[in-house]
């Protein structure tokens, strides 16, 4: 391979170019002093982006994920959340989703030492043991993997397992469980080398059991131990008292889930030519619960996800989603429009490509989950999205974000809605066994 080793001399001609560019300058001292993303802000788009929407669902307060990656499980409550608030004529109400925390790195943690039994003949430098070892700690997920937890675990009001400071710091919390995990892989792959492959077995589940009892010791300080009971009572709009007896979290997820929701199905924007559309896939080595549902997607044209978006927002049911958060963003204001920040014209680089290559580049992917939970319509065709988010209340709207359509087309990647809004094809098509796409896949 011919390797291209960088002159100085091409080096010095850079700098005399730039030095003699006096727009270039500008913009240095610009963005040197104020940050790239102010200064490439395009005020036009700012101004036209009014927040208000024909289609709308929300009259609650956000909730905050603060500095943790709960995004997915936030963006899962909170879609409960309404329907709970709505059945039951409630001025507000809020799910535990420390509950839920504790109970999916519980799940994480036995899926790594079970995928670490099944890879532990395999070197070190194997890519599967590799991202074993890389995702240990993890907070993030998905819709599937959140139900799963549902299912099992049931859920609890927020007051029966409020947030500790872990919970919305989760930063040492997953570098203690990633060092029992890791320090457990390793136990493992000594005793898989052992003579005798009856004690091998049996010192890799003495291995597993252990860590798994570690596990939860760690969980427990740092987030609490989870309640197995609790009285359900609660007062409506209308000021009438309701008092439903003690329930175990299990038995309250059946009281307030309503069954149609574990039927609910992922459609996909995936523009890469590789992967064709209307078809249905899974990520391999999902779910990351043992016994769980795979993590699967069918992949439709952006007009299906709009349509069948606004189809639910219409019936009054928020839609989870999953797009890319800080492409053409503005936090503070808190819009997203495709032409927001005009970066060519800040750096006079192209820096052009489509959604497909953007994807097969990894410059873009699945960064966080929301909730769609309004849309304004003009002749029936969406201009732009009302977003509940996850950051709190300082941000944005009161936490809310306006989402223009320009942008859904170009950074979301899968909406969860009811299979009745899918074509009669797209349901043939979501029952047909799926094509494996890899673990490191961009919309993993």
């Amino acid at each position: 391979m011919t390797r291209s080793v960088l002159d100085p001399s091409f080096v010095a001609r850079q700098r005399e170019t730039f030095a003699a560019d006096p727009v270039a300058r500008i913009v240095q001292n610009a963005v040197t002093g104020t940050g790239a993303d102010k200064v490439s802000l395009d005020r036009d788009v700012v101004n036209r982006l009014d927040e208000s929407v024909s289609e709308r669902l929300d009259a609650w307060p956000v909730t905050d994920q603060k500095h943790s990656g709960r995004c997915w499980a936030f963006a899962g409550l909170n879609v409960l959340r309404a329907r709970v608030i709505k059945d039951l004529n409630l001025e507000d109400f809020a799910f535990s989703q420390n509950f839920i925390a504790f109970h999916d790195k519980l799940e994480k943690a036995n899926h790594v030492l079970t995928r670490a039994v099944a890879v532990a003949d395999h070197d070190l430098d194997d890519e599967e043991v590799r991202l074993i070892l890389e995702h240990t700690g993890d907070d993030g997920g998905y819709w599937p993997q959140f139900l799963d937890l549902v299912a099992k675990y049931g859920l609890v009001p927020a007051w029966a397992m409020p947030d500790t400071e872990s919970a919305g710091n989760t930063a040492q919390l997953n570098r203690v469980l990633s060092t029992v995990l890791r320090r457990a892989v390793l136990g493992i792959r000594a005793a898989a080398t052992d003579s005798d492959p009856q004690e091998g077995s049996e010192r890799i589940e003495a291995v597993r059991l252990q860590a798994m009892s570690d596990v939860y010791r760690v969980l427990a300080i740092h987030l609490g131990t989870p309640p197995t009971s609790f009285t359900w009572q609660y007062r409506d709009k209308d000021k009438a008292f309701h008092n439903e007896g003690e329930l175990t979290p299990v038995e309250f997820a059946k009281k307030v889930v309503p069954d149609a929701v574990y039927g609910y199905i992922a459609l996909a924007h995936d523009p890469r030519p590789e992967n064709p559309v209307g078809r249905k896939y899974v990520i391999d080595h999902t779910p990351w619960m043992e016994g769980g549902t795979p993590y699967t997607h069918l992949s439709a044209p952006l007009d299906d996800l709009k349509t069948a978006a606004i189809a639910a927002i219409r019936d009054g049911e928020p839609v989870w989603f999953d797009c890319d958060v800080a492409r053409q963003f503005d936090r503070e204001g808190g819009i997203w429009d495709a032409r927001l920040h005009d970066y060519d014209s800040l750096y006079g680089v192209d820096l052009s490509m489509t959604k497909a290559e953007r994807m097969s580049m990894r410059e873009i992917g699945p960064t966080h989950a929301m909730a769609l939970v309004g849309v304004d319509l003009v002749d029936g065709e969406p201009r732009r999205w009302r977003v509940e988010n996850s950051w709190g209340d300082e941000v944005g709207r009161k936490g809310f974000f306006t989402m223009d359509d320009s942008w859904f087309d170009d950074y979301v990647f899968r909406v969860i809605v009811a299979p009745e809004r899918l074509s009669e094809a797209a349901r043939v098509e979501w029952a047909a066994e799926p094509i494996v796409l890899p673990e490191w896949d961009a919309l993993s």
